[in-house]
């Protein structure tokens, strides 16, 4: 398939060579040889791998990372060069930056040629750096760092927001991401349901090493206080380049610990926030003898871009300098070995992991103007056929809207579909599994289920709404994985206690009684759920 269709410096000085690490600029190290006697994994043939280094008009003979593929076939990527190629040692003081650039993903594995985003992204005075983007495409979170002292390095992260065609001028997050004291740097923002999270690197205290991985929820606009991903994702060493796989809840990370091939590795772990599985180790090709950052996962699912220092044929330098950008394909993904180091999670630990989960509804979804408090409808039918309409959203959120408008709302709600309904069900369907897992052990789970509308219809109507769409959750519930959780349900076996809650409406006002806002638009289609959640 290939991404296509999906539409190198020295460092003279240790204190910046550690914290151009930290950033996955470049790194010059030589691989571990201890590491490559005995490695956690070795060579799979499980699944079919490819991996490719991008072209010359993406890799040059500098430094190339942090990119991301959008839908419309454009190609973001960051990279650290020079102005000047010779005399390097010389020059490095004054002529090095690091700017994010623009191409085009073309047919055949081609890009066109790169361009460096305008200056109100790449500011001058600083190194402009890993960045990411909001799940609507309007907002980029980017890393820029000052130079301090002799060779180190303060970083702080910045927001843009889309206008139009353009970016706007950053703002520079709150204090209570940014320190003057300590650095902040590598942003993923993940859109959850009603709220997002940003995962982030950086060396203040309270973590476990050098620099670690620390998350804040973000809640209409606001960011709460950082915190830790814990020992099982953070070690006594450099942890780096976040990436949150929204659709499987998976986290991959870069670290110099948990024993890997080279000096760095890509490691990953399922989970969210502050609860993770026990870490895993990717295989080679994905990883290798030497620095491997940045795992960044395909919308398809199937392939993601890496960047790493490794050698290739038909690079621009041959020594193993700088990173390039390479192209990762596999053909029939299998969860990887896990370390055996690290005791698994129990069964609660499992539980909380997928929780909270959020399913959602088409509109006067199930069994339209019905006063019924029940129905017998199971939720896998209800997902189908919101999966099957899922053109026809898109379509009807900009119906009677133009221009940027039109697209920013399609864009929306296209986003919403594909990120939250899907992952919504691919999270129950881990949920039943743990469940069935708990109740045939002889454990206890409490959880609370609760339904809720949008604001069309009467209170009253919302109400049964409400109820008749927890009651299709149960009728799956009862015949998942042939009806293994049906005794427990109905309370013939014990061990499984729901609190279920009709709660209604949501609160709030449309602001116009258009269909495209009411049945249609991102706002309606948040509010047509229900939320499982622990007790």
């Amino acid at each position: 398939m290939g991404y296509s269709s999906l539409i190198k410096e020295k460092m003279p000085y240790r204190s910046l060579v550690l914290w151009i690490s930290v950033l996955a600029l470049s790194l010059c190290s030589p691989a571990r040889a201890q590491n490559l006697e005995t490695p956690v994994l070795p060579t799979t043939d499980s699944i079919s791998v490819t991996i490719k280094p991008l072209p010359s008009s993406v890799n040059s003979s500098f430094s190339e990372y942090a990119c991301r593929l959008l839908p419309d076939s454009a190609f973001l990527f960051s990279s650290m060069r020079n102005d000047v190629a010779e005399d390097v040692e010389h020059f490095f003081e004054t002529n090095w930056y690091c700017y994010i650039y623009e191409s085009n993903a073309l047919p055949e594995g081609k890009f066109s040629p790169p361009k460096a985003l305008p200056t109100n992204i790449n500011h001058p005075k600083y190194f402009n750096s890993n960045f990411c983007l909001s799940d609507d495409g309007r907002r980029m979170l980017l890393t820029r760092c000052v130079r301090i002292g002799e060779g180190d390095l303060h970083c702080d992260l910045w927001q843009s927001e889309r206008d139009g065609e353009n970016w706007r001028k950053p703002k520079k997050l709150p204090p209570t991401i940014n320190s003057k004291q300590y650095s902040a740097m590598q942003p993923c923002l993940v859109q959850m349901s009603d709220y997002e999270v940003l995962y982030f690197v950086s060396n203040r205290p309270g973590g476990y090493g050098q620099t670690d991985i620390w998350y804040s929820v973000v809640k209409d606009g606001h960011y709460q206080p950082p915190v830790n991903l814990g020992p099982k994702i953070n070690t006594e060493g450099y942890e780096m380049t976040p990436y949150y796989d929204n659709s499987h809840n998976i986290l991959y990370f870069s670290t110099d610990e948990h024993n890997g091939f080279g000096d760095y590795d890509i490691f990953c772990s399922e989970g969210s926030l502050g609860r993770w599985n026990a870490v895993q180790h990717l295989p080679r090709p994905f990883n290798s003898e030497y620095n491997d950052f940045y795992f960044t996962v395909n919308q398809d699912g199937g392939s993601a871009f890496l960047s790493s220092n490794r050698p290739y044929r038909d690079a621009v330098d041959d020594d193993t300098c700088c990173n390039d950008i390479f192209f990762v394909e596999w053909s029939l993904p299998e969860k990887v070995t896990k370390d055996t180091t690290r005791s698994e999670p129990d069964i609660h630990e499992k539980i909380a992991s997928v929780l909270p989960i959020t399913l959602y509804f088409q509109n006067d979804s199930p069994d339209p103007k019905s006063q019924s408090d029940t129905t017998s409808r199971d939720y896998l039918e209800l997902y189908n056929a919101y999966i099957a309409d899922i053109q026809e959203h898109i379509r009807k959120s900009g119906e009677g809207l133009t221009g940027e408008e039109q697209r920013q709302a399609m864009y929306a709600v296209a986003g919403f579909l594909r990120d939250s309904v899907q992952t919504g069900y691919a999270r129950l369907l881990k949920l039943q599994q743990y469940l069935t897992e708990a109740m045939e052990n002889g454990d206890t789970v409490d959880l609370v289920i609760s339904g809720f509308a949008s604001p069309l219809h009467n209170s009253n109507y919302n109400k049964h709404l409400s109820s008749r769409r927890i009651i299709s959750l149960l009728n799956w519930l009862r015949k998942a994985d042939n009806g293994r959780l049906s005794p427990y349900l109905s309370g013939e076996k014990p061990g499984l206690q729901l609190h279920v809650y009709s709660e209604g409406a949501v609160n709030h006002a449309f602001e116009t009684d258009e269909v495209r806002e009411t049945v249609f638009g991102l706002r309606a289609a948040k509010d047509r759920k229900i939320v499982i959640s622990g007790r």
